[in-house]
Parts: C-alpha cells; structure tokens; sequence
C-alpha cells in the first residue's frame, strides 16, 4: 500500500511537493539549463480563492520534462496595486519539480485577508531546469476522484490512485477543486510513498472550509525521484 510521512499547512498528512523553494541552479545529469530568451516556463491556465488561500495551476506546454523551477507569485489588484507575493510565504513557495509535457500542476500560498482585493496574477520562474527529451516517459500512475469530504475543518479530497508497475517510490498527487458553478477555487497537494502496484485509495486534507456544492473535479499524479527533506526511501516489504 502507499505510504505518507510529513505534514504540510494545506494537508494534514502530506508533504506539500509546492512547500520550500528551492535554489538549485547547476544541472543534474541529462538535464539542460534554461536558456536565456526561451519561451514561456509554464503557462497559467487558471487561479483561484478561497478562505484566504490562492491557487494558482500551470500547465508544462513544453514537450520535455520540467526537472525543477520555483515560481514567484504576485497578486495584484483592479488598480495594480500589489496585493501580495509568494516571496513574503513563511512556509515557503513555490517549488515544482519533474512535471511532464502536457501536464498541469498547482500551487498554493496564504495570502489571508488580502485574498478579496485580488484581480490579477503573475507567475515567473527562477532556478529553471529542463530534462531532455529522452528523460520523458509515460507515467506507471493514473488517478481519479472518489469524493469530497468536510470535517468542520477545511475538506478532504479522497482519490482512487492506480499503479501499473510492482513500485513507485514517489509521486506528487494534486486535486482540483471547483465551486458549484464549475469555476476552479482550490488545489490540495501532497507527496505521497511507496504506491505499490494496483490500487489505493488516498485521503488529502485541505484545512480551509470550501463553500457548498465543491467538487473535485480532478485529481493529477506523477511519479517523483527528489528527496524534499533527504530521508532515505524503503519501500522493502510494501
């Protein structure tokens, strides 16, 4: 069965991979640095609200692997005036890594009561690396919502995750929240272990209340090889 360890602000019993912000800029073997005109790192596709929370989802356009980058988020408001940056995050923001082509991914940042003033938002990109095109490779993982659960506390995405190989030793899992209009409003993030092969249902704690009529809409998982906070893996046994 899959293992979890860690805690993060949004999930209760994960790892939040967008937590801590990484400053790594030499290549790791097989991946190419950004150049410096290039095109666009990720596009944003859309960015949400909720209870003081920003999301923000961004999709790879690229067809290569995004090893690693740290985005900073800025939000403005209708006069552009600056509402709030992912830089001011004591938690730390915003770091993705290994996101394949065609892929979106979310990130997140407490913005608090400034959430209600916001009316634009800007993502760029430091610390960029590319994977060549070889490194790229279909996913052994696939994953599905179950449902969506409130605990007088926030709400818990619940997800079906399916593997097709004997072990995953790690995979960034997202759910994508939408309102009763279908408008995207949140991302629940985690960093989950050892998805042995077959079948496992995961649970995903978002600690801030969502408006009635929220649903999942989607849930996103790739398979991950760093390490956020260097413990060694085993998965011997699972």
């Amino acid at each position: 069965m899959a293992r979890r360890i860690g805690a993060a602000v949004l999930v209760l019993v994960l790892v939040g991979l967008s937590a801590g912000c990484s400053q790594r800029s030499t290549p790791d073997d097989g991946a190419a640095p950004a150049a410096a005109a290039a095109r666009p790192i990720l596009v944003t596709r859309d960015w949400g609200v909720v209870d003081g929370m920003l999301s923000v989802v961004v999709r790879n356009t690229s067809d290569r692997t995004l090893r690693s980058a740290t985005a900073v988020i800025t939000a403005r408001d209708r006069n552009d005036v600056l509402v709030s940056s992912s830089l001011e995050d004591p938690n730390g923001c915003c770091a993705v890594t290994e996101l394949p082509p065609g892929q979106e991914f979310g990130f997140y940042v407490d913005v608090g009561d400034t959430a209600a003033d916001i009316s634009r938002v800007d993502v760029a990109y430091r610390d960029v690396r590319w994977a060549t095109a070889a490194n790229s490779s279909p996913s052994p993982l696939e994953a599905k919502p179950v449902r969506l659960d409130g605990n007088g506390q926030g709400a818990i995405a619940i997800a079906e995750v399916t593997s097709s190989v004997r072990m995953v030793p790690q995979a960034s899992v997202q759910a994508f929240l939408t309102d009763a209009d279908g408008q995207f409003l949140a991302v629940v993030a985690g960093r989950w272990f050892c998805f042995s092969k077959g079948r496992h249902e995961i649970r995903m704690q978002l600690q801030h209340p969502v408006p009635a009529g929220t649903t999942v809409d989607k849930v996103l998982v790739h398979p991950v090889t760093d390490d956020p906070d260097g413990t060694a893996l085993n998965c011997a046994g699972r």
